[in-house]
């Protein structure tokens, strides 16, 4: 049984970078929280900002990161045929 360290190591990379992913999500639901919260915190709409493009580097990393095999069809029906 061979073990390929390499798809091993991709795959843990990929957590992290889900995590982060999501780090990132809570990060940017609190300070849009604040915001909304009190006008005081208004001056935190530069760092939603950088959050929210943060946000949108990090899961184009992502998706090109995961792997996507599209479902084999092996039936072969149609929504037509489905709705009957």
């Amino acid at each position: 049984m061979d073990i390929d360290t390499n798809e091993i190591r991709t795959e843990i990379d990929n957590r992290k970078l889900a995590r982060a992913y999501v780090a990132l999500a809570y990060a940017r639901n609190v300070a849009s929280g604040y915001i909304a919260q009190t006008s005081a915190h208004a001056s935190l709409h530069p760092l939603l900002t950088m959050l929210d493009m943060t946000n949108g580097l990090l899961e184009e990393v992502l998706e090109h990161s995961m792997p996507y095999d599209p479902p084999a069809d092996t039936t072969g029906d149609t929504c037509s045929d489905l709705l009957m």
